[in-house]
């Protein structure tokens, strides 16, 4: 195993809290060192998410070293029509077809990684870009424990509950932006603060529930582990 650092670009201030808080130090006892910076210049908050600011933060990690890896970490409801892959989704789902969060994932994830290859050749991006699009909020891992959730935001387990019966697994939970899983929890508790409380929670449930209940969240990080161990990944995956 060897120490690997990967630099993800993230969408907001709860998603650069929630790696450096929570995911950093447990991924850390493997040897593999995250680091999230958020999309956009210095002092940016965050929130704006188009493609041409997101690969430009993206070519930018990936000149600095050529010993490093890039990650991403974007909501999928809240990424623009015109971004990577978001076009072929809309088309296979106005043409009938059915598809899972990981799915439309896998999509857009691939179609980002092409971008990302034609923009910057040199850079050995096959290897070094490990694209991941949240499913489809970062709230939607919170709804890994239901019952932590519930104590934790002070809301009523069975309206919890219901949110996740009706989508059957966490991830699932909403491409709608009026039914993002954040504008869920604060229809029923308006004093819900995305950043402190989506932190505490997070930690509370655990990495190894999260991963468990929320399997497109598993595979990005089994693809960064891999990273660290020298592993292929399909062999990894297939043991």
């Amino acid at each position: 195993m060897s120490d690997v650092e990967v630099y993800i670009v993230v969408e907001g201030q709860t998603e650069q809290t929630f790696i450096r808080d929570v995911l950093a130090p447990a991924a850390s006892n493997q040897g593999l060192y995250l680091h999230a910076a958020l999309i956009g210049m210095s002092g940016h908050k965050g929130g704006d998410i188009r493609f041409d600011r997101a690969k430009s933060d993206i070519g930018r990690f990936l000149r600095q070293r050529h010993d490093t890896y890039v990650s991403t970490m974007f909501d999928y409801f809240r990424i623009a029509a015109n971004w990577p892959g978001r076009a072929e989704v809309h088309r296979l789902t106005k043409s009938g077809a059915t598809l899972t969060a990981r799915q439309k994932a896998e999509i857009v994830e691939i179609a980002m990684h092409r971008a990302i290859e034609k923009s910057y050749p040199a850079s050995n991006t096959k290897r070094r870009f490990i694209p991941y699009i949240e499913m489809h909020e970062f709230e939607a891992l919170l709804f890994s424990d239901v019952r932590i959730l519930a104590e934790k935001a002070d809301i009523d387990l069975a309206a919890i509950s219901r949110i996740l019966d009706k989508h059957g697994e966490p991830e699932e939970i909403d491409d709608d932006p009026l039914c993002a899983p954040s504008k869920q929890i604060i229809a029923l508790n308006d004093s819900y603060r995305k950043v402190k409380q989506g932190k505490t929670i997070a930690e509370t449930i655990g990495i190894p529930t999260l991963r468990e209940k929320c399997s497109h969240f598993d595979e990005w990080l089994i693809k960064l582990e891999g990273l660290a161990t020298g592993r292929d990944i399909e062999q990894k995956k297939s043991q």
